[in-house]
C-alpha cells in the first residue's frame, strides 16, 4: 500500500474510532463469522442475531406484533409490494424518533422503493462492504472507479470524491472514446485501484479492447466487482486476459445491502451469513426446496432494527447447495439467476437458466442482445450487430430451437441499440408472459 493510500486508510479508521468504533467492531464480527463458519461461537452468534430481530419485530412493530413465535418459519413471506402498501406498519416504534438513513432503489424493475435504516445498520453495511471488498482485492485507500448511471443517483461531491478517492464513471457515456479516456486514466494513475459497476459495463470495455486488438494492460488494477446484473463468465475471462485481475460478482440490493459475493476464481457465491439469514423457497409455495433446486431467494435482514425486514422475497431466483462433494463447507448460492420476470421458459413451460445467453457469445458479429418471451411459444431476439447485418440468422434460429423447443416461433429483429433500463442497467431477458 502506497503512502497516500495508507493515510486514507488510517484516517478512515481514526474517524470511526472517534465516533465509537462501530464499523471496526462490526468488521471484526463479520470477519470471524465468515472465516470460522463451523465454530460454535459463530453458530451461537447467528442464532442470537436471528432470535433478537424476530423478538424486536414482534415487540415493536404493528405488522409483526401477532407473530410471537421464535421459529422463523412461522413468520410470513413478504414482498416489496406488501412493505410499500403498509410501510408504517413495519417501522419500529422504538426507533421512530432515532436517527435514520434513507435508502432508495433505482426502480429498475418497477416503482422506486424507499427503506429506513438505523445508524447501527448503516455501520454494519459499511463493514460488510469493507470486508468483502478486501476478499476481492480492494482495500481502503485504493482509488475506486465506480461505473453506474449517475444521473439516477446522488453523485458524490468533488470533496467527498477526493477524500474517498472515488472516480465516478457514467455508464450512459461508455462510447469508444469514453472507454479510451477511462483506460488512459487507469494507466496514468499511479495508485493501486479497483473498479465496481454494472457487469454489462465491463463487457463493453472488453469488447472495445477486442476491437482494437489490445495487448494486456498494466495499470495496477487489483480488484473488479460486477454488480446489479448477471456476470458473463466470458467477461471474467477477458478481464483476466486484459488486466490480470480475477473479477467477481456481488449479489446485493439497495434496501438491504451486501448479501453474497463470489470468491476469486469461483462461480458460486459465499453467503454473508453474518448479516443475513437466507432461504430458498419453492416457486409457488412458501416452503423450502431441497439443496440444489431452483427457488426464490428470501432473506431476513439481521441488523435493520429501524425497519425489520423478515423473510423478504427479493424477486430473484437462485440455487443453494454445498460447494464441494464432501459437504463440509457451509451452503453457498451456486446460482443467482436474476429476477423472476427476467426468466424465460421453453415451450414446455420449463424455466431456462440465464446461461442460455452464453450461446449468443459465439456469434462474433453480435454486439448486444435481448431476448423477449412474447407468448408461451413466441420469442423475440433483439440483436445489435456489426454493419446491422446477420448472415447466420437461420443457423441462429435453429440452434435456439434446440433449447426453446422445436415448436418455438422465433423472430429476430436487428436494432441499432438495445435500450437500457432507466437505471442504466441492461435487461437481457424479458418475460412478458409473466408480467
Amino acid at each position: 500500500m502506497k503512502g497516500k493510500e495508507k493515510v486514507r486508510e488510517v484516517l478512515f479508521w481514526l474517524f470511526d474510532l472517534l465516533k465509537g468504533g462501530s464499523i471496526y467492531t462490526h468488521y471484526k464480527d463479520i470477519k470471524f463469522i465468515t472465516e470460522y463458519p463451523a465454530h460454535l461461537r459463530t453458530k451461537e452468534k447467528i442464532r442470537v442475531y436471528l432470535q433478537n430481530i424476530l423478538l424486536h419485530a414482534s415487540d415493536t412493530t404493528n405488522f409483526y406484533n401477532s407473530y410471537t413465535s421464535q421459529d422463523i418459519n412461522d413468520f410470513p413471506v413478504i414482498t416489496k409490494e406488501i412493505i410499500k402498501s403498509s410501510y408504517n406498519e413495519f417501522v419500529s416504534k422504538k426507533y421512530q424518533s432515532k436517527r435514520k438513513v434513507t435508502v432508495t432503489t433505482s426502480g429498475s424493475t418497477g416503482a422506486a422503493f424507499t427503506v429506513f435504516q438505523d445508524i447501527n445498520k448503516k455501520a454494519r453495511n459499511t463493514a460488510d462492504i469493507v470486508y468483502y471488498s478486501e476478499l476481492a482485492g480492494f482495500y481502503i485507500g485504493y482509488r475506486l472507479y465506480y461505473l453506474r448511471f449517475w444521473n439516477m443517483f446522488k453523485k458524490k461531491s468533488k470533496l467527498t470524491s477526493i477524500l474517498q478517492n472515488i472516480v465516478s464513471v457514467n455508464v450512459f457515456e461508455l462510447s469508444s472514446n469514453s472507454i479510451k479516456q477511462l483506460l488512459d486514466s487507469l494507466i496514468n494513475s499511479k495508485s493501486n485501484k479497483g473498479m465496481i459497476g454494472y457487469a454489462s459495463s465491463f463487457t463493453k470495455i472488453c469488447k472495445y479492447l477486442d476491437t482494437i486488438e489490445s495487448a494486456p494492460i498494466d495499470c495496477q488494477l487489483k480488484s473488479v466487482i460486477g454488480i446489479s446484473e448477471r456476470l458473463d463468465i466470458n467477461t471474467k475471462m477477458k478481464m483476466k486476459k486484459y488486466f490480470n485481475v480475477d473479477m467477481v460478482s456481488r449479489y446485493s440490493n439497495s434496501e438491504n445491502g451486501m448479501i453474497a459475493q463470489q470468491p476469486k476464481e469461483a462461480e458460486y457465491f459465499v453467503i454473508n451469513q453474518a448479516s443475513y439469514y437466507v432461504e430458498i423457497l419453492d416457486l409457488e409455495q412458501d416452503v423450502p426446496v431441497k439443496s440444489g433446486e431452483l427457488g426464490r431467494i428470501v432473506i431476513t435482514d439481521l441488523f435493520n432494527y429501524m425497519t425489520p425486514i423478515i423473510r423478504y422475497d427479493t424477486g430473484d431466483l437462485g440455487v443453494m447447495d454445498y460447494p464441494d462433494s464432501d459437504k463440509i463447507l457451509p451452503l453457498v448460492l451456486t446460482k443467482v439467476e436474476g429476477r423472476k420476470m427476467d426468466m424465460i421458459r421453453n415451450t414446455s413451460g420449463e424455466i431456462l437458466s440465464t446461461s442460455i445467453l452464453l450461446l449468443i457469445n459465439k456469434y462474433d458479429e453480435i454486439i448486444q442482445r435481448q431476448i423477449i418471451q412474447k407468448t408461451k411459444k413466441e420469442y423475440l431476439f433483439k440483436l445489435k450487430t456489426e454493419n446491422n447485418t446477420f448472415d447466420q440468422q437461420k443457423i441462429f434460429i435453429q440452434e435456439f430451437k434446440k433449447y426453446l423447443g422445436q415448436d418455438a416461433i422465433i423472430f429476430v429483429e436487428l436494432v441499432t441499440d438495445v435500450s437500457l433500463l432507466p437505471s442504466g442497467k441492461e435487461r437481457a431477458i424479458i418475460n412478458e408472459v409473466n408480467l
